[in-house]
């Protein structure tokens, strides 16, 4: 039933001198909103008549309960703060924020606009109200938004709940302050954070350390799958899916508070399938967890909840941002290389915006973005979309050609960090010293972040991403500059991905508003920021067997694949896992709960019976086989059989992983043993000599801790035998892709059956010391160290590239993670001659002292 309101809005909307008015006043508007670019025809004078009648107009709409009513309304109240020169109007502009309960909007309206309190009852009015969503957050006043206060008020009663917001909602902030003053309250507590990336983990790690500090001697923060030490009653675990995997084998205990961030990611193929299952194996433990789900705008909970054995989950969601995202339309003028066409996607209109005459021309495809960027980005930070590292660099290169360099003594510093750390001809190096850097997941940690530091600071003008920043990262700009609706080699982005990705523009509490720049937009094949799009909540483990219920029975009973739409890794996952419920005895209700009647029951009963057999006859160990599914487990089979007849031969050193340091020949030799029998057994093909060399070389190197620029420098140094003509950045990026893909998770999962098969079979041969000599490679491939002092200070949150630098220094080694955090603390910038980079890293997890800037 519609109300009063609803019906009034409608009346509104239908009016067309209404949506006249709108054109006007947005098109105004965003010239105000883009300082230093010049429009023809030059701005008109403006109609205080027309912005009253709006203002009235957007009133009426911010009283229904319609999210898309709200948002028109807020648009326009923007539209007519920034328009207006009458400051009664302004400060009724704001008035209108917080009615729609947008206080931090209203507050940092307020800030810009430079609106003085002389209307009495119009500033009561907004004090009053902000005070009403005004929430203590450690010991400071915090103005929620009317979304964030609703969230925040229902959290303790919530059993399992959702949360579905845009990018900008500040859903976080609730949920993580939610968690810290659990922590601080209860006698006992055991929580996860599940991020989706590594890239992730340092910034909510630091979030949640910094939140925590004044208990850091009873609460333990980690980013490691590691029991702790000191045995504190209070845990906290900031983790992958692939991290908490680990930590579940490990631990036996109960989670008091589960949060899932990007949770659309259970629908990401087999990495999905992994959250699903950890998911399942923390709600089988007990009842006592409460489930926190996070979404950019999402559909689909009935079905997450059916996935992870969930009774049901209560969904929190708006579609209201309390950030005003611009969607600004470019492309170059029919007829006029030099000019560009700028209008605005309003709602269900396009706005004429104006057109831009430049010097510089704009005919160029291949550097249209680029050119676009320099013109339109000048003001504020801007982010640039990247279909992929190789393209991220490309742009980079071309925004940094066109711009001089800037003297700046903290670009200087970081230019050095990535000579020091990377590589002296790495192209980044010379970028930021004209203030513009790219940016993508593999990169090392330290190095991501301190990109993202100085772009947050105003350093970094310009800063050219990929698909990295669609997972949670929070980078907020004032403009986003997209020109392709793809990624990679011309795979389609699904709208809600880019719609996230868009969400970087404008931060509650930082951006009141943000430009989404979409270049040549009417030429791309799909039209994604029309209307806005959802993420639709799919379980890969449903999809994937749906659709592929035949082959994967072929598989499970011959362990060969007939074709398929899904890579054959993700098929061998789906079927892994169901055949980890059959060793547990609990494949039948598990195929009954997350398959249903979306596969004929001939083809079920196929397939489970086919997982059964296959687990019988494959004789695995059930403990080791619940936690490496995502193995081939034909490949496990042949493996542990080649233990046993090692063990049989008496050749039991040969098998056992030991550490990697000191480097020796022998250790690599073991190294190149044991990688070459996981290649043989698990894939059952050799892999070239040539390649398990190199792999155990760099294994080694990584694990040890050797700094990156040894292994790119090798790297480097053989492909230069094999060619002239040798692009460092690409070697670059060849050496972080093959860390991050091949060390730090292929050959970490491979790593951990390796470990869990042969323990098992020294076990069962009585073997039992050789079997506690087993040391834990795969951890040290994860982390890229393996010294108790590194692990020390990477438990503390800290990068591999500032855990190793420590590791140098520190008189210890062998310190528990409290004596690594004093040790720490007794730093001083000067006297340890540590990299700003490295000592910025230090001051944001809180861990040493501001100092004089440099």
């Amino acid at each position: 039933m519609s109300t009063f309101a609803e019906e009034l809005a409608l009346t509104v909307k239908r009016h067309e001198k209404f949506w006249l008015d709108v054109e006007v006043a947005s098109a105004a508007a965003m010239r105000h909103l883009l300082p230093g670019v010049a429009f023809n025809p030059p701005q008109k004078g403006h109609d205080e008549h027309l912005l009253w009648r709006l203002l009235r107009s957007a009133s009426v709409l911010s009283q229904t309960a319609n999210d898309r009513d709200k948002g028109l309304a807020q648009d326009l109240a923007l539209f007519i703060a920034v328009t207006s020169e009458d400051a009664k109007t302004k400060a009724y502009a704001c008035d209108l924020f917080s009615e729609l309960g947008n206080h931090p909007g209203s507050q940092r309206l307020e800030q810009q606009l430079r609106i003085e309190d002389d209307f009495l009852l119009s500033s009561i009015r907004r004090a009053v109200l902000c005070a009403f969503n005004t929430v203590s957050v450690a010991e400071t006043p915090y103005a929620f938004t009317d979304f964030q206060y609703g969230l925040w008020s229902k959290l303790p009663q919530i059993k399992a709940g959702a949360v579905s917001a845009p990018t900008s909602a500040g859903k976080s902030f609730v949920v993580i302050e939610h968690l810290c003053q659990r922590a601080v309250n209860e006698d006992k507590f055991a929580a996860v954070f599940v991020a989706p990336t590594r890239a992730l983990l340092g910034e909510v790690h630091a979030k949640i350390s910094n939140r925590l500090r004044e208990h850091e001697e009873t609460i333990r923060v980690s980013t490691i799958p590691t029991l702790d030490s000191e045995d504190k009653e209070k845990q906290i675990f900031v983790l992958t899916q692939e991290r908490l995997q680990v930590l579940l084998a490990i631990w036996d205990g109960k989670f008091d508070l589960v949060i899932v961030d990007e949770a659309q990611g259970i629908g990401d193929d087999s990495r999905g399938m992994i959250l699903q299952e950890c998911l399942e194996n923390i709600v089988m433990r007990g009842p006592k967890a409460q489930f926190l789900f996070l979404a950019p705008g999402a559909s689909g909970f009935e079905a997450l909840a059916t996935a992870v054995n969930l009774a049901k989950i209560d969904v929190a969601e708006t579609e209201l941002s309390p950030v005003i995202q611009n969607r600004i339309v470019v492309s170059q003028t029919v007829g006029d290389e030099s000019s560009l066409d700028v209008s605005m996607l309003a709602d269900v209109r396009r706005v004429k915006i104006g057109t831009l005459n430049a010097k510089r021309g704009f005919g160029n495809g291949n550097t249209l973005l680029a050119a676009v960027a320099l013109e339109l980005g000048k003001s504020g930070g801007s982010l640039v979309y990247g279909t992929g590292p190789a393209d991220a660099e490309k742009v980079a290169s071309q925004i940094a050609s066109d711009i001089e360099p800037i003297e700046n003594p903290r670009l200087k510093e970081l230019s050095k960090f990535v000579i020091q750390h990377v590589h002296a001809k790495y192209s980044l190096a010379s970028h930021v010293l004209r203030g513009v850097g790219f940016h993508y997941g593999k990169m090392p940690s330290l190095l991501r972040e301190a990109l993202e530091q100085a772009f947050q600071a105003g350093d970094l003008k310009y800063l050219v991403c990929t698909t990295t920043l669609f997972q949670g990262v929070n980078l907020p700009a004032r403009n986003v500059f997209i020109d392709t609706p793809t990624r990679g080699r011309n795979d389609k982005l699904d709208a809600a991905s880019l719609w996230n990705f868009a969400g970087r523009a404008g931060r509650l509490g930082k951006e009141i508003v943000g430009n989404v720049f979409l270049v040549d937009y009417d030429k791309w094949e799909s039209k994604p920021f029309t209307a806005k799009a959802k993420f639709a909540i799919a379980p890969s483990f449903k999809r994937v067997v749906s659709e592929n219920a035949i082959q994967i029975t072929a598989w499970l009973s011959s362990e060969i694949f007939e074709e398929s739409s899904d890579s054959v890794a993700t098929l061998e996952t789906a079927g892994g896992l169901m055949m980890s419920h059959a060793a547990r005895g609990s494949l039948r209700q598990f195929v009954k709960r997350t398959i249903g009647k979306s596969i004929d029951a001939v083809e079920s009963e196929d397939l489970v019976s086919a997982a059964e057999v296959a687990f019988k006859e494959l004789d695995l160990p059930i403990e080791a086989l619940s936690i490496n599914w995502t193995v081939n487990p034909f490949g496990q089979a042949r493996l542990l059989k080649r233990f046993r007849e090692k063990i049989k031969d008496g050749k039991v050193d040969d098998l056992i992983p030991v550490h990697p340091v000191p480097w020796s020949m022998s250790i690599y030799s073991r190294y190149v043993g044991i990688f070459s029998r996981l290649n043989r057994e698990i894939f059952g093909k050799s892999a070239s000599r040539k390649f398990n060399n190199r792999l155990a070389s760099d294994a080694l190197a990584w694990m040890g801790g050797k700094p990156l620029p040894v292994i790119i420098g090798k790297r480097i140094s053989f492909a230069q035998t094999q060619r002239s003509n040798v692009k460092i950045d690409t070697q670059v990026r060849g050496v972080f892709d093959f860390i991050e893909d091949t060390l730090r998770f292929k050959y970490v999962q491979l790593g951990r059956c390796y470990v869990d098969l042969l323990k098992f079979a020294l076990e069962e041969a009585e073997l039992h010391d050789a079997a506690k000599s087993v040391y834990d490679f795969p951890l040290a491939l994860e982390l890229g160290v393996s010294s108790i002092a590194g692990q020390a200070f990477v438990e503390l949150g800290l990068s591999r590239i500032t855990s190793a630098t420590l590791e140098a220094l520190i008189p210890d080694s062998k310190p528990t993670v409290d004596r690594a955090r004093e040790w720490i603390a007794g730093l001083s910038e000067v006297g340890s001659k540590l990299s700003r980079v490295i000592w910025e890293e230090l001051l944001r997890k809180g861990l040493v002292r501001s100092e004089e800037p440099i």
